[in-house]
């Protein structure tokens, strides 16, 4: 049953209103929390709804974890850096902030730091390497560290008054607008009151005293009632939650939060308001409910997807020995081709030959006769990009040889 917020039953009984915030505030299965909304005390009913989300969200985890290992590494890694890119993408669009899917592959094909002058460059690499390094997340500093790594580049080249003007936030006040120019929110001020919540919020993430995935739900929020930059304050919050989430639950699903957001972002919008709303008293549950649904929707889609690309995989592989027996081929080209049919099912773009000799560990020349081979029975696909030529498997003759 859908829960009720505080604010609708405001308009039906005032009497039962303050009854009801009583009862859902000093409830033992609510938690009370050391931070306002406005002025009220925030606070959080568990109920039945959240315990069924979390429930449902590691059960498909679980699920996920289980298909995802059993991947070859090669289609993971290339599913994975897909995934950065959609998150990237999505999470700049979201913003309003132009990008591209070839810019922000370029930015993590770099190695050599030659795009760092690139203003994505700070957002790109941080989500690289989000599942792999610990990001301190324990005082307003370290978030102002994160900020300055991530977005601050970007910030300035849009705009240099929203560079921020305080100790570590901002000094003055901000105003979030609708599309037609109608305020929508304040955000916290002065700086001292930023850092007061924001300090709070931040204890309540790294405390054992509540459900983690339910942290990061009001985290997310409060972050967002906060507004403690003048700009970048959504891609800096999307990345702490993705962070936050790789930490709890398989690393890809901190590569789908904006993806998820993106598909219906009136509604994310709309939830910020509805517990923004005075008439709510400083209960965050309806926003941690919707949070968790769509971390939920996340974990549906990824499931699906992969289930229907390891279907695939496993279609090609069996056409591929089929190939091998009929033009009387080596295991070591029957090798490369399923190399380039999992590049081509689950990755961005086609691979050269410099990875396929890396990964396979065949010799230059013997992969060059390979390519050449496939080339001439239409088994492959060369595109050139920049100044190298990469491959993918052609999926539509493979079909074809099978049904023969």
């Amino acid at each position: 049953m859908k829960y009720r917020l505080l604010s609708s039953v405001y308009y039906e009984d005032s009497k039962h209103y303050i009854e009801l915030y009583n009862r859902r505030y000093n409830s033992e299965s609510t938690y009370r929390y050391n931070f306002s909304i406005g002025k009220n005390k925030a606070f959080l009913v568990i109920n039945n709804n959240l315990l069924e989300l979390v429930v449902k969200i590691l059960s498909l985890d679980k699920q996920f974890e289980l298909k995802a290992n059993a991947l070859p590494q090669i289609a993971l890694r290339q599913y994975i850096k897909k995934c950065v890119i959609d998150e990237i993408k999505m999470t700049n669009d979201i913003e309003g902030v132009i990008s591209t899917r070839k810019e922000i592959n370029e930015i993590l094909e770099d190695i050599s730091g030659k795009k760092k002058g690139n203003r994505l460059y700070g957002l790109v690499k941080k989500y690289e390497l989000l599942t792999e390094e610990e990001i301190p997340l324990r005082t307003c500093s370290d978030v102002r560290a994160l900020y300055d790594e991530l977005v601050l580049k970007e910030v300035e080249s849009e705009n240099k008054e929203h560079f921020p003007d305080g100790a570590i936030f901002r000094k003055d006040a901000v105003f979030i607008q609708s599309k037609t120019g109608k305020t929508i929110h304040r955000g916290v001020t002065p700086e001292n009151e930023i850092i007061e919540i924001l300090t709070s919020c931040l204890e309540m993430l790294n405390s054992d005293a509540f459900n983690r995935l339910i942290s990061i739900a009001v985290f997310h929020y409060m972050f967002g009632y906060i507004h403690p930059f003048y700009d970048g304050n959504g891609r800096i919050s999307r990345f702490i939650s993705s962070y936050l989430l790789s930490r709890e639950l398989h690393p890809l699903i901190a590569y789908r939060l904006a993806y998820t957001i993106k598909q219906d972002i009136n509604s994310y919008y709309k939830n910020f308001r509805l517990v923004n709303d005075e008439k709510n008293m400083g209960e965050v549950t309806s926003f941690a409910e919707y949070f968790l649904e769509i971390l939920a929707v996340s974990l549906e889609d990824l499931n699906s997807s992969l289930d229907d690309k390891i279907m695939k995989l496993e279609f090609y592989k069996s056409a591929i020995e089929d190939i091998i027996v009929t033009k009387k081929c080596d295991e070591k080209s029957g090798n490369v081709l399923f190399l380039l049919v999992q590049n081509t099912l689950f990755g961005e773009q086609g691979i050269d030959v410099k990875d396929i000799i890396k990964i396979t560990n065949i010799g230059n020349s013997k992969v060059r006769s390979m390519l050449k081979s496939f080339e001439s029975s239409d088994l492959v696909v060369k595109t050139l990009i920049g100044r190298k030529y990469v491959y993918d498997a052609n999926l539509e003759t493979i079909d074809e040889l099978r049904n023969k």
